[in-house]
């Protein structure tokens, strides 16, 4: 069984992440944990009372096989918890993928997960943060995957939930990306 640590927090695009989740239960029969800093539930962007089932404090990291990050306009409350920088470094440091899309990657950026490497996120996101980004690379694309790591823009859902599937060997062949690909954008031909 995959098990992914899902990070919450106030205001997270609860959007940006639901094609990924789904893909991670439907095909993976993924075992979600929701994690936030304070244990405590949150409410999303959207609207969405977020049930928290334990702080960051609370877990093991090396129990889980991806850590999965949410953008949204809360990202700025949470940037500087040591205890959010210090569970990406260690995920990183142990090889545990990490999908972040859209304003999360500034989470990684703090964490210096992305020093050296190509990433992307909205433009507005990397305009605002340019300092935090300043020993990475911007793509501006879509998508990124580069090693562990993954970031999307947070208009590239889709190519994000693909992506995070096709990271732990769940969708390989072609004809099942293209597939899950097109069922997440909607398309039914």
């Amino acid at each position: 069984m995959i098990h992914v640590l899902f990070l919450a927090y106030p205001q997270y695009a609860d959007f940006e992440i639901a094609h990924a989740l789904f893909l991670l239960r439907k095909i993976g029969k993924a075992k979600i944990t929701t994690v936030s800093v304070n244990g405590k539930s949150v409410e999303s962007v959207g609207g969405l009372r977020t049930h928290v089932e334990f702080s960051i404090s609370e877990i093991n990291i090396k129990n889980f096989d991806l850590i999965l990050i949410a953008g949204g306009d809360g990202v700025r409350e949470i940037i500087e918890e040591e205890i959010v920088i210090n569970m990406l470094s260690s995920a990183y440091n142990l090889d545990i993928p990490i999908a972040s899309i859209c304003a999360s990657a500034t989470l990684l950026a703090k964490a210096g997960i992305l020093n050296g490497r190509k990433f992307t996120c909205l433009t507005s996101t990397y305009e605002n943060n340019k300092t935090l980004f300043k020993n990475s690379t911007y793509s501006g694309a879509d998508i990124e995957v580069e090693k562990s790591i993954i970031t999307a823009k947070g208009t590239a859902f889709a190519e994000f939930a693909v992506s995070i599937c096709q990271q732990l060997g769940l969708l390989i062949e072609q004809d099942n990306i293209d597939s899950a690909l097109k069922f997440c954008k909607g398309i039914s031909s």
